[in-house]
């Protein structure tokens, strides 16, 4: 747990961030961006006078996720200045294998 962690009062008791809590929020919550998942599971916010830290970890989650294959995503949106808006979702066969271990 780094230092930023504690500076926003999150002690060393806190559980680490891991792709389990993704896969967890998006059965209840399918169908979200990435700065959803971010801010909803994380609390971090991307954008803002809440960004504190780097988005690297987090999104490096969500890709780790990815490869994976623990959960899926589609192309939303295109926006007007090149990027794309992904929306991210668990299959049905990785849910039903999820619930049934855990």
């Amino acid at each position: 747990m780094g230092y930023s962690t504690m500076l926003m009062g999150k002690g060393f008791d806190q559980p680490r961030n891991s792709v389990k809590q993704i896969v967890e929020y998006l059965i209840e919550n399918p169908f979200r961006t990435e700065s959803q998942i971010q801010e909803d599971v994380f609390d971090y916010y991307r954008y803002g006078y809440r960004q504190i830290e780097p988005n690297k970890k987090y999104a490096d989650l969500l890709r780790r996720g990815l490869e994976k294959g623990l959960y899926k995503r589609f192309l939303w949106k295109k926006k007007s200045d090149s990027r794309n808006l992904y929306r991210y979702y668990v299959p049905t066969s990785v849910k039903e294998n999820f619930l049934k271990n855990n």
